[in-house]
């Protein structure tokens, strides 16, 4: 148990019941000032009632982390945050015997990555706790919050605030409703659009391709298309003409004027994520078919694999996700040329039977938000709002549109348009999800009539919440893990993923959590490994006693090494128990190293 500012450092549940806690490079002047603003935030804290905390699992991930691993993907290059918790006994800070974190999946290129073990593993985040909001006033949903547990109010956890006093909360599609017979289901989604925004998940970076098994013949996920009646992906067949990619700069280029047709220059992605199998098969030189899939609650903090403990034991034992996510945002950076009167972009997100798309006329920077449903005509259009943009002539602008939680947004240089309330929308669907072929190529980015470049192209999620957990209290659910198992190997096929989905929805889909009227729902971000109301004995709720304080802000992320390749010279060493009592030193696995330096880029307030 660790000692910060006088206070006692123990929070975020863990996956025992023991558990005790404890893209750019800044400028010298920029780290020194961010350390000494950390600290003189943590003496005013401590001053109004704040207490530190050290996260040690990753119930809360990516938002926070707890002990994990930090890598760089071989093949792309893409950082790698993986748990590394399950390797330590919570409460005294031992090494399980034989075992270890040894290898991991990248979460934008799904590369297994097998030589991790002996790479140095971190203690959680050490956050910042205010109790003054909650002296004061009542918590707000969505506020990251530590509280007493429950069954052990000795011990302290943090989570997401998601349920308040007297609510029936309805987890359904990975989304949070609140029901009552009055107003029926009320979808509850973030207030702020930036606080949303900074919550997702990468799903895919193309600034990070994975070139081996591209120059081995594998897809592109992003490519210049057109429509056809012959389409391989959602009626969409890749096409040389308009769209051409600059493989080294990773951009796409359209020249000036109209697509053959008449109609725009579509540029999709493509959900083509290769599997452990086509990995070897691909770089030994054999050919895989490759076949694009569902976007589903993949968490690359999960995807780690090893040697003892409860980890899985083989990159075919992680959880690479069964369910399908509609909610995403695309980001890329536009650049437009040769704008005349006719000159349009569009930006279309596919939800299963709705498309919404966002159209800008880029001679006036009017943008016209719209919501088709393909069951009628993927050209019956219905306007839902429209709004000034600064994306009007020649120039270029960095944009994000997000369908997130029956709401549509749209930034421009990181400024929020103001589309007023008719962005949230509302849907009357019945059952489980219905996904469709096109949910293969969910995204899609189209110019007419003028001279365009795309770059720095990207894929998010939003947060999905699980009905169910993939452990349960009393060992495996071999019943469930079968079902989301199953469901993974429909991913390549909507339709028939959204029958078996069907079939199984009543474990999968939906549950209500009825609140008393002084308790909170409870729920972990990294929602498949969140011990969180959905699985206590007490009750699903926290009692408003036990509320210790609003999670604010990332003090100290944690020490990085530098000298001696990276790894510092070890100062000690982790410990594992001997069968017949006692500690020895396990030589090969450093606890702490010097020198380091401060991991500025995540002191940050906490979303």
């Amino acid at each position: 148990m660790s000692i910060l500012f006088g206070k006692r450092s123990t929070p975020d549940e863990a996956d025992d019941k023991s558990a005790k806690p404890p893209k750019r490079q800044d400028s010298w002047r920029e780290t020194i000032e961010s350390i000494v603003f950390a600290f003189v935030l943590a003496f005013l804290f401590r001053t109004f009632e704040a207490e530190a905390f050290v996260i040690p699992t990753g119930s809360m991930a990516p938002t926070l982390y707890g002990r994990h691993k930090e890598g760089i993907c071989e093949q792309c290059g893409y950082p790698i945050v993986v748990g590394a918790s399950d390797e330590v006994h919570n409460e005294y800070g031992t090494l399980y015997p034989h075992t270890r974190v040894e290898a991991a999946y990248c979460p934008n290129c799904r590369y297994p990555n097998n030589d991790i073990k002996d790479d140095l593993a971190f203690n959680g985040d050490r956050i910042l706790v205010t109790k003054y909001p909650y002296e004061t006033g009542d918590p707000e949903r969505f506020d990251v919050f530590v509280f007493k547990f429950p069954e052990e109010p000795k011990t302290n956890y943090i989570k997401r605030l998601i349920g308040l006093p007297g609510e029936t909360i309805r987890i359904r599609n990975g989304d949070i409703y609140t029901w009552d017979e009055s107003q029926g289901e009320q979808i509850q989604r973030k207030a702020d659009p930036d606080k949303q925004r900074q919550i997702q998940i990468p799903v895919y970076d193309d600034d990070f391709p994975p070139r081996a098994i591209l120059e081995a013949g594998y897809p592109e996920r992003w490519a210049g298309v057109e429509l056809s009646d012959a389409g391989e992906i959602g009626d969409w067949t890749e096409t040389k003409g308009g769209w051409s990619q600059d493989a080294e700069s990773r951009s796409f280029e359209l020249p000036d004027g109209p697509a053959a047709d008449g109609n725009k220059h579509w540029l999709r992605y493509r959900h083509f994520i290769p599997s452990a199998d086509d990995w070897d098969a691909l770089l030994t030189g054999r050919q895989v078919q490759a076949r694009p899939q569902l976007i589903t609650d993949f968490c690359g903090y999960n995807a780690y694999y090893g040697s003892g403990g409860r980890m899985a034991g083989s990159a075919r034992e992680v959880d690479v996700g069964g369910l399908w996510i509609a909610d995403l945002t695309t980001n890329f950076e536009l650049t437009l040329e040769g704008v005349n009167a006719d000159s349009k972009v569009e930006i279309e997100l596919c939800d299963g039977l709705y498309w919404y798309r966002c159209r800008i006329d880029a001679s006036t920077g009017q943008a016209t938000l719209l919501q088709v449903n393909v069951q009628i005509s993927p050209d019956d259009e219905q306007e839902l709002a429209t709004a000034a943009t600064p994306i009007q002539g020649a120039g270029s602008w960095d944009i994000s549109f997000a369908n997130v939680d029956d709401r549509l947004c749209l930034w421009v240089d990181d400024d929020l348009i103001d589309f007023g309330e008719a962005a949230s929308y509302q849907r009357f669907d019945v059952g489980g999800p219905t996904a469709i072929d096109s949910d293969l190529s969910p995204i899609g980015i189209a110019v007419q009539n003028a001279k365009a470049r795309v770059a720095h192209l990207q894929v998010e999620r939003d947060i999905f919440y699980r009905k169910t957990f993939e452990e349960m209290q009393e060992g495996r659910n071999h019943r469930l893990d079968r079902e989301m198992r199953e469901l993974q190997a429909y991913l390549h096929d909507p339709v028939e993923w959204s029958r078996r989905y069907a079939e199984v929805g009543d474990d999968m889909n939906q549950r209500d959590y009825v609140l008393g009227p002084d308790e909170y729902l409870a729920l972990g971000d990294n929602s498949p490994r969140s011990r969180d109301s959905r699985l206590w004995s007490t009750g699903v709720g926290v009692p408003r006693k036990f509320l210790v304080g609003k999670a604010f802000w990332i003090y100290w992320p944690h020490g990085v090494p530098f000298m001696n390749d990276g790894r510092g010279y070890a100062l000690s060493y982790h410990k594992t128990a001997l069968p017949g009592g006692g500690l020895v030193k396990v030589p090969d696995y450093p606890k702490y190293s010097v020198p380091f330096y401060p991991q500025v880029d995540r002191m940050n307030r906490i979303r």
